[in-house]
């Protein structure tokens, strides 16, 4: 059917967005497409038309499509239109017309076709959550689709091949480096994507990582699942939710404590979760979690060799998260650190020196 005009994407893929001018419309053949408008979101797969209004009408599309699997579909637009409604009739523009003014802009999403309504649940992303973590609403923002691409990956400990989401690093325009380091970046939170989660055995890791785990690692895993094997998978909904985010950084705490994990990977992991609680302003587990982070940070300034500048960076961190805590005494002593150690970075020397110089000032 029209074979030079079906086109596959990947999962994660945008269609198209709100406020982008129609210039095709989709019928979906195989996959499964999201539509969202705000709160709003209808699941479509095969026999489903994307775009058929504001195609028709020629005006921009009033919600974002994105792919959330394998998507094959027959794309229509103006330069082909003509030509497929000579060679299948029977799907053609009539039909497509037929759509476009049944089912007027309203603030409410209509489809007649393809429409998949979401299965219930049957496992709560809550229960992965420690006993009073707030209940989190929302998604991850679908603008960050064009920052993202899906992977293929194989969990080194099962085995088992998933599809995973990577950023565009090349893409991000970094806005302000903070005091404790944490990159802030426009129009993109990094830290939503900071693990890969194996579906199967719930290995998880950071990214940049995962496919780098040592040996001892893996086999301390594997013990652990031979053990306890888990009750339920785990995977991603496109785009996917904030719950599932924080859900999957206690997860990795489960997967630490199996593997003994070094203090940097728990240092670095509640660091990131105090940035994201801090965001939300969820002050009591961001004070948890900047707690937290600063055991595991002093225990591997204690514990692990570094250079001098690494040194440096976790004295400054130190210093940043007492201040969080109301320590300003032993932030005082950690600036001082940084600042008067043997060698190191001179811009991290003159960070310090500032933190002091605040802290005298205040």
């Amino acid at each position: 059917m029209a074979v030079n005009h079906v086109r596959s994407f990947s999962k994660g893929t945008v269609l198209f967005s709100a406020g982008e001018q129609a210039s095709s419309l989709y019928f979906i053949l195989e996959g499964r497409v999201l539509a969202v408008k705000e709160q709003q979101q209808v699941a479509l797969g095969p026999g489903g038309f994307l775009g058929a209004v504001p195609f028709f009408q020629e005006s921009p599309h009033i919600y974002t499509a994105i792919c959330t699997t394998e998507v094959t579909a027959l794309t229509f637009t103006r330069e082909n239109s003509r030509d497929l409604v000579a060679k299948q009739p029977l799907i053609a523009l009539s039909l497509l017309r037929e759509l476009a003014l049944q089912v007027p802009q309203t603030e409410e999403l209509v489809f007649i076709q393809g429409r998949q309504d979401e299965p219930a649940q049957t496992t709560s992303d809550q229960e992965l959550l420690p006993a009073g973590h707030p209940a989190l609403e929302g998604t991850v923002p679908l603008e960050y689709g064009d920052l993202l691409f899906s992977s293929e990956v194989d969990c080194p400990v099962c085995e088992t091949r998933f599809t995973a989401t990577r950023t565009r690093t090349s893409r991000l325009q970094l806005e302000e480096q903070k005091p404790d380091f944490r990159n802030v970046y426009r129009n993109f939170e990094p830290n939503f994507f900071y693990l890969w989660v194996c579906p199967q055995c719930l290995f998880t890791y950071p990214e940049r990582q995962y496919n780098r785990v040592p040996q001892r690692v893996v086999h301390r895993w594997k013990a652990a699942v031979a053990a306890n094997p888990p009750k339920a998978s785990f995977e991603f909904d496109t785009p996917r939710t904030l719950q599932q985010v924080f859900a999957s950084y206690f997860l990795a705490m489960k997967t630490y404590e199996a593997v003994g994990a070094g203090p940097e990977l728990w240092a670095n992991l509640w660091l990131r979760l105090l940035w994201m609680y801090e965001d939300l302003e969820e002050e009591e587990w961001a004070r948890k979690a900047a707690e937290q982070a600063r055991k595991y940070f002093a225990e591997s300034l204690a514990t692990t060799a570094r250079s001098a500048a690494g040194d440096q960076r976790v004295y400054l961190i130190l210093g940043e998260l007492d201040l969080r805590l109301g320590d300003r005494a032993e932030a005082f002593r950690n600036f001082h650190a940084a600042a008067t150690i043997t060698g190191g970075d001179p811009r991290t020397k003159r960070l310090a020196s500032d933190r002091i110089q605040s802290l005298r000032a205040q």
